[in-house]
This record gives C-alpha cells, structure tokens and sequence, in this order.
C-alpha cells in the first residue's frame, strides 16, 4: 500500500500540478497519482513552505509576538510536480487530474521498472536506493554529453562508464586531452578492464596538403609557401605512391626536394619556398613521434577493449589534426562494414571537448565530430562530448546529443547554452543545477525513459582525474629538502 504524500490542488494540466504535503518532499523524489485506472508517474521538481500567520509582517517586534503564537499546524508545504508518464506504458496522461486526487509516494517496484531496467548502471537515485541503468543502444546511437564545472565528477562519471561498458564488450576510443585514463585500472578482479593505449599518430601521405601545412607551422595566412607545399605534394603523388617510400621521413623530404627545385624557377618566391622548406625540416625534427607511413590508425583500435588515445603534451594544433584524422578514418570504416553488412558499433569519447569543438571558431575536429554527430548513429558511431565549459562547446554539435549527464552548473550563461541545446531540459530540472552536490546529476534523454537525479556511482579503481593532495605534496617536498639540506651540512662539516 503506497503511503499518501498529499493531495493536488489548483487548476490541473497533464504535464504539471501543484500539489499540498502532508510532509516535507525531496525535491528530484518521485510520487504516483493513481487515476483513470492508471498508475501515473511523477517528480518533485520544487517545493516551498509558507505560514500565513507571518504574511504581511514587516515588523521584527511583531513577528517574535506572532511566532510565539504559531505551532506546527500554521505551516503549509506545496510543491510542483513534472508528469513522467503512467508506469506501464511510459505514456503522459491525455487527461489532467481532478483536484483533490491523491499524491502517494512512488513504491520501490514502481521506479525499479523505470529506471534499472537498462544495459549499464550509472548509479542510483537520489531520494532512493533504487539502481539506474541506461540503455546503451540509446546511448551510443542518440550520442551523450557529460557537462559539469570542474570538480564535480565528470571524470568518475567517465570512469563509471568505461567501467560498465567494459562489462559489455563495448569498443570504445577516448581521446584523453589530459592523460587522465592511459593508466585507468579496476580494483575489482571481477571486472579487469581490457584497456588498450594506442599512440596518437597519423598516416601522413593521407592527410590533405592543408592538414600538412597545419602540422608544419606555416601560418594559414601564408599565402605564398601554402600554395608552393601544396604544388609540391601533387607533384609527388602525381609520381610515386605511398609504397615507393620507406618512410614518412623519406616522403617528407621528396617534398622537400621538389620545392627546392622551384627556387630557380621562381627567384621572386624563392625566400618563401626556402622558409616553406624550413617549416617543413622542422617538422621533420620535432615531430617525427607522430607522423608515420604506411600506417592505418585502424589496425590499432581493439574491437571489445576501452582504446585510450593519450593526447597530454602535444599542443592544440597536433590534438586537433590527430583528432580530426582518427575521427575521419574511424567514420569511414564503419561505413564501409555497414555496407559490407558486417557493422562495427564504436563510442567515441572526447575530452574537453570545448578546446575541439568550440562555439566560436573552426577547427578541423569540429567537421568531423559534427559530421559523425548527424551521421554516426546510421553507422553504429556514437560520440560523448565531455566539457567543464559548456557555453565555449559547440552548440550545433551539443544540440546532436540526446542524451544528457549534466553536474553543478552555476553560470547562468552555461546553463542557458545547455538549455537552448536541449529541449528536455525543464526550467524546473535546470533550476536544481547550482545545489547538486559532487557526484550527483541530471540525466536526462533516450538513454533513460523518464529523466532523473542521480548519484553517480564511484568508480572502483584509480585514473588520474582525481585532485592532487595539494598539502601532502608541500608537506612532503618541505622535508625532502630539509632532509638534503641537513645531509649536505653534514657531509660538509661532520669531520669538523
């Protein structure tokens, strides 16, 4: 027998009531509204509390007299409730209630067929010991988002998620901005995650004349090496194919000869080809780790392993081309075993995805994040965009994400970005924003039937997201150098 919370008040529609408490609810709670021979699904979205006797008082003196007089039956407790949808067929109502109907507390049986009857369990609810599990085909296919300020979680809740994928036999790439999860780890032997570290390199007779220039150095506004670098690769192509070098070095400087071939030819030009030539041996010298030949960056992704892409020490520029290359290559080859009718289902999660999705310039990841983002579900390709600066994150891309995992968010600005980026997202839902707690979030989407929230799980093992002891280390650092200091004064002076 469900227990009575209170009784719906006021005009009704079949999407929001008020209604009066018998007591005091939890906000993000969940009740049941039985009529119409349904079981009616709802959440506390707010709630306030009032005292008529204090209406009015604007005198301290008289409401220290009035509050003398008040008790507990002065008090009032209304609260708003967000229709969900009835329990059986996850439908909202044709019909609004009558005033006066009950609103119960929603039984454990009733959430639990809810929310945990996904594919991979993320936490639980907040007001509940009740698990909540999302659909993964939802997930990947409908894309997700993982948005919160720093501190509050996101990286346990991509840990969480690697870890329950893993379980699944999922094949996921991360592209790890920070280095956080090359050296992620399960302390439960019941689940060892099948981690593999893949360099980040590229095929660099495959990448466009642009990207190489990019790679270089040569400055996008340079019009003169730009046209000259770009001459020079047709020409070699035109010439050779990738199986006549033995090496990306060796094609690099094929390139090479054949600008310094243009400096007679074009004497005029001929400081820009040699600066050009220059960008070009530089290249050669201080990024030789990550451009290679006869290279496909998809050999190296592991079908049913959790891929990590550790992109820490390399700059904006090299993550950006790294990125847009796997992503095109990974895009291109589920398309082809699509239609080789042999699918391949892969998730791709970015990492500070504002840095390569941004709002307010292009990059060459954007393209290729955006395309999959409108294209990538036909062909089993799901993304998850991760941002501690949702209002920098591209709102185009942002808006391809059905699926929504959002923590604290305290700007107004940030908030209004994911709002105009989602229409799932209730003013009443984004108003709980700024009071979540670490761990705690807001999921809502096709992953999950209703919207929640949730207390993320904490994730069972170690990566390198987690906050640095910053005391410990000064502690630490502070008696280590007294400690040489105190053995360099006795090696100087002990025999004395």
């Amino acid at each position: 027998m469900n227990e009575i919370l209170g009784y719906i008040i006021g005009e009704t529609t079949n999407t929001e009531l008020s209604f009066l408490s018998l007591g005091m609810p939890e906000i993000g709670g969940y009740v049941l509204i039985k009529y119409e021979n349904k079981n009616i699904l709802g959440m506390v979205e707010s709630v306030v509390q009032g005292c008529p006797v204090f209406d009015e008082v604007l005198s301290v003196n008289d409401l220290i007299k009035l509050k003398n007089l008040e008790n507990e039956d002065s008090y009032y407790i209304m609260g708003k409730i967000k229709v969900l949808g009835d329990i059986e067929n996850k439908e909202i109502p044709r019909v609004p209630p009558k005033p006066g109907t009950e609103v119960y507390i929603a039984d454990d049986d009733s959430l639990k067929n809810m929310f945990s009857d996904g594919h991979l369990k993320i936490g639980k609810l907040i007001s509940r010991e009740v698990p909540v599990c999302l659909d993964v085909n939802k997930l990947c296919s409908r894309h997700l988002a993982i948005l919160a300020i720093t501190g509050m979680g996101k990286s346990n809740t991509v840990s969480v998620l690697l870890s329950e994928l893993n379980k699944l036999n999922g094949t996921v790439v991360v592209f790890d901005v920070h280095g956080e999860y090359k050296e992620i780890k399960s302390n439960n032997s019941n689940n060892i995650l099948n981690t593999h570290n893949v360099e980040p390199q590229i095929n660099i007779f495959n990448i466009s004349s642009s990207a190489l220039c990019d790679l270089a150095g040569v400055d996008a506004q340079a019009t003169k090496q730009r046209p000259y670098i770009n001459k020079a690769i047709k020409s070699v192509k035109k010439e050779k194919k990738e199986v006549d070098f033995n090496s990306a070095e060796d094609y690099v400087n094929s390139i090479i000869f054949e600008l310094e071939s243009y400096i007679e030819i074009n004497k005029k030009d001929a400081e820009s080809i040699q600066t050009a030539i220059f960008r070009l041996e530089d290249m050669l010298q201080f990024k030789n780790h990550i451009i290679r030949l006869h290279y496909n960056p998809i050999e190296e992704i592991k079908d049913g392993h959790i891929n990590i892409l550790p992109l820490d020490g390399l700059d904006e520029n090299d993550m950006d081309i790294i990125i847009s290359y796997i992503s095109k290559e990974i895009l291109k080859n589920r398309k082809k075993s699509f239609r080789n009718n042999e699918p391949k289902p892969v998730f791709l999660i970015f990492e500070e995805a504002h840095l390569i999705v941004p709002q307010n310039r292009n990059t060459k990841s954007k393209y290729y994040i955006s395309r999959i983002a409108r294209e990538g579900r036909k062909f089993g390709v799901g993304i998850c965009l991760v941002s501690q600066r949702p209002k920098t994150l591209d709102q185009e891309s942002l808006s391809q994400c059905n699926n929504l995992i959002i923590s604290k968010l305290i700007e107004p600005s940030d908030q209004s970005h994911v709002q105009h980026a989602s229409e799932n997202l209730s003013e009443d839902l984004l108003k709980q924003l700024p009071s979540l707690n670490i761990g705690e979030a807001v999921i809502i989407g096709p992953c999950l039937k209703i919207p929640a929230i949730v207390k993320i799980d904490k994730f069972d093992g170690e990566y390198k997201g987690e906050d640095i002891d910053i005391v410990n280390i000064w502690k630490n650092n502070y008696n280590n150098e007294n400690n040489e200091k105190r053995l360099y004064s006795e090696d100087m002076y002990g025999d004395l």
